[in-house]
């Protein structure tokens, strides 16, 4: 949908709707072109992918329900009443209402339930959903990422396997195991259910050629201010309606760095959960043999700056990344002291939770914990234990609960999560969490938005999806795509209505148009 000008009725002068401003204003306070966007995305990686699919018109039905009953008889009576109605015109509170699964967000669930049937039982069924495309209700967006498509996926370790099945990697329409049949190498009459790390980056960098994105993807791109365009412009809010957002910053290129600057009525923010490292908040957490990635620890390993007659590498975490440092660093011989702050048989572990016959490697981990240090060489765990200081010298003291100690380490490891940065907002985006007080956090305190469209509560044309609204997993962050191009196109509709009756120049809607809730029957 583009921008239009109308007149208005009750004054008579005319104005641009939705995301396009007077350009001659802005350029007295900046030179960079002002560009007007309906939907400016910042972050690319799968549930932004996903999003920007569904914004460029291509649109999710229901086909039916399978042989084995997929989805519930009171879901599939719900989506029988509107045959041939794609999800994004119906009511999504109604359709998710009484579901039950693994996300707090009921549209996700939706999308999951009709996307992977019976996926919590470890059924690996086809989806219950086809796809049309729908160019005359393309919505007019741009996603905004660091680095290529991905997101932090194209920052992990590529050897990796993924903690989900690799078909709940995959995103709309494009299944990823028929991608990797024919993208990736394969060792012969080898199927892993499970995928590497490198191969879903891969898989999510050629979704978006593959499925014609391109155009709405600039990489290589960092935004540094999000700012309503009242207080940017010093001028009551009431002169835009509704209310724009001005979303600057710069593009990184071979010739230097060169700024942009977006106006829009919708910003989403995607940019997930791992912008910067947990703290330990101890002394001596900066001291350079301290790291926080895994990435960092394999480049050590790789040039022998650790290897097995270093002295021990600590590793501190008792989540899947500290795992995959202890894994690495026991394959290649170096001395490993892991500490952790939980009792080893503590069940809120993430161990105790996978499969052992799909994550065989976590469990052997699981079992090195629980062995306090008796079968396996090399590995020494050191449960309810924490950091107290790290000194200069490599010695690190250790407070245990009945004990305290001192011990000479080469490098200190340290996962224990990450946190999103959102300091392109005003506050760092605290003002939108569900408790202002507190820091943003992905698990503890999400981002505040509503339940079926993913728009903050706090402030209008702000969207979240992701790790922002405490959906960690893929396959449930997409159905926040679902939900906020509904909204968004709800929106755009109503306004082009609006334009219809306020402006007799624009020719009446056609008939093929689809207007929201404007199913057939």
């Amino acid at each position: 949908m583009r921008t239009k000008t109308i007149r208005c009725p009750s004054t008579g002068t005319r104005r641009t709707r939705q995301a396009v401003v007077d350009s001659r204003s802005l350029a007295t306070e900046t030179s960079v072109k002002t560009i007007n966007k309906d939907v400016v995305v910042i972050g690319n990686g799968p549930s932004a992918i996903t999003l920007s699919y569904l914004l460029s018109g291509r649109w999710p039905y229901y086909k039916g329900m399978d042989a084995l009953g997929h989805p519930p008889d009171f879901l599939h009576a719900r989506l029988e009443s509107k045959p041939n109605c794609s999800l994004v015109l119906q009511d999504l509170k109604e359709l998710s209402e009484g579901l039950e699964g693994r996300s707090s967000n009921p549209v996700a669930l939706l999308y999951d339930t009709l996307n992977h049937p019976d996926a919590d039982t470890g059924q690996d069924l086809p989806s219950l959903l086809s796809w049309k495309n729908h160019p005359e209700h393309a919505i007019d967006h741009v996603v905004l990422g660091r680095g290529p498509p991905g997101g932090s996926w194209q920052a992990m370790e590529g050897d990796v396997l993924t903690i989900s099945r690799g078909t709940w990697m995959e995103l709309a329409n494009l299944s990823f195991r028929e991608w990797e049949e024919t993208a990736c190498e394969r060792q012969l009459g080898i199927r892993q259910k499970r995928a590497s790390v490198k191969h879903v980056a891969q898989y999510y960098h050629d979704y978006v050629n593959i499925k014609g994105l391109r155009p709405y993807f600039r990489d290589s791109a960092e935004v540094t201010s999000v700012r309503r365009l009242d207080q940017v412009k010093n001028v009551p809010a009431e002169s835009y309606a509704p209310t724009l957002w001005q979303v600057t910053g710069h593009v990184r290129t071979a010739e230097g760095l060169e700024n942009f600057q977006y106006v829009t009525p919708n910003v989403v923010l995607a940019i997930g959960g791992t912008d910067r490292p947990n703290s330990m908040n101890v002394a001596g957490e900066n001291l350079p043999f301290v790291i926080k990635s895994l990435q960092a620890m394999e480049k050590l390993i790789s040039s022998q700056q650790l290897n097995r007659q270093s002295e021990p590498v600590l590793i501190v975490g008792a989540g899947l990344s500290a795992a995959d440092a202890i894994i690495a660093a026991h394959f290649h011989g170096i001395p490993i002291i892991h500490v952790f702050r939980r009792k080893a048989t503590d069940p809120s572990l993430i161990f105790g939770q996978l499969p052992s016959n799909m994550y065989p490697e976590y469990h052997k981990v699981y079992q090195m914990m629980k062995d306090n240090g008796m079968t396996y060489t090399g590995y020494t765990p050191m449960e309810q234990c924490q950091i107290v200081r790290i000194q200069s010298d490599g010695k690190v003291c250790l407070q245990g609960p009945d004990y305290s100690t001192k011990i000479k380490v080469s490098f200190v490891v340290v996962l224990i999560g990450s946190r999103p940065s959102l300091n392109f907002l005003e506050n760092k985006g605290r003002d939108l969490t569900v408790d202002v007080t507190k820091p943003i956090s992905c698990r503890n305190n999400p981002l505040d938005v509503d339940l079926f469209t993913l728009e903050s509560t706090k402030q209008p044309g702000i969207y979240a999806m992701g790790p922002l609204v405490s959906d960690n997993f893929v396959r449930f962050a997409q159905g926040g795509a679902l939900a906020i191009t509904r909204d968004i196109h709800t929106k755009l509709s109503r306004l082009k209505a609006k334009e219809e009756s306020f402006n007799s120049a624009i020719p009446s809607v056609t008939a093929e148009s689809v207007s929201y809730l404007d199913c057939p029957t």
